[in-house]
């Protein structure tokens, strides 16, 4: 998964409190309440300040940024307005995470099909943090949807490149170090006589299998005293010893 470049957005995220939030929206709201108080809180209103940001009438972050989820005209604007600044005052792009975490929410559990898991989390919120280096460069109005593309297509193709390394795991059986056994010619009849009852060969491949492999006879001294050309005789045992192994592999895996 990628390194998220958001240092500071992640003060929950590696703690015991983080297993109690189950999204980005619970867990982002939280960490600017937090980083809203004191000289935290003042240090972001004084970025907001320097970058000459409208609070539109907003007492705090926390509260600005709440603002900014709405969908009226004034509050998408407004959060157009403040993407253009997170490149250049990272202190700023917890606020703009918190005002797009609804909609990184709505994504995660998209592409998590409804319980999106811990690294699909932690990939939108990377993705989100990067695409807030790039906002800078583009016009007002844009930069919300960019976000949210950037966001969709590189945490699904991160998905799809580990599905492909991802092999399914299982316990080792007991006697995984153990050398397969070979089933010796005694043991052939009675596996032969099984077969034709699961209906794996027919009677007449089995006596053709006895025959050429037990019996000693080749399949030219057969070919010679019967109406079938050894090419008929060879093409038939070939073809009932492989549906043979295919079946008694498939048996052993059960």
């Amino acid at each position: 998964m990628t390194i998220s470049r958001c240092e500071f957005v992640n003060s929950y995220w590696s703690t015991a409190g983080m297993n109690e939030i189950t999204s980005l929206t619970s867990l982002l709201t939280r960490d600017l309440e937090v980083r809203s108080r004191g000289a935290t809180g003042r240090a972001l209103l004084d970025a907001l300040e320097l970058y000459c940001v409208d609070l539109h009438g907003q007492p705090g972050p926390l509260e600005f940024a709440l603002f900014l989820r709405s969908s009226g005209r004034r509050s998408r604007q407004a959060l157009e307005e403040l993407l253009e600044w997170p490149a250049a005052a990272p202190s700023l792009q917890l606020i703009a995470l918190v005002a797009l975490a609804p909609d990184l929410d709505t994504i995660a559990r998209r592409l998590g099909r409804g319980s999106p898991s811990d690294d699909t989390v932690s990939e939108v919120l990377a993705q989100a943090t990067e695409a807030l280096r790039w906002t800078n460069e583009l016009p007002e109005g844009e930069r919300r949807d960019f976000i949210m593309r950037h966001v969709r297509t590189r945490t699904r193709g991160e998905q799809r490149r580990l599905a492909r390394h991802n092999a399914p795991a299982g316990p080792l059986p007991h006697d995984f170090d153990r050398a397969a056994s070979v089933a010796t010619w005694d043991e052939v009849p009675s596996r032969l006589a099984q077969a034709v009852d699961r209906r794996v060969i027919t009677p007449t491949e089995r006596e053709l299998i006895e025959t050429t492999r037990g019996d000693g006879k080749s399949l030219l001294e057969l070919a010679r005293c019967g109406p079938a050309s050894y090419k008929t005789l060879h093409q038939q045992r070939l073809r009932a010893e492989r549906r043979l192994r295919a079946h008694y592999r498939l048996d052993v895996a059960k």
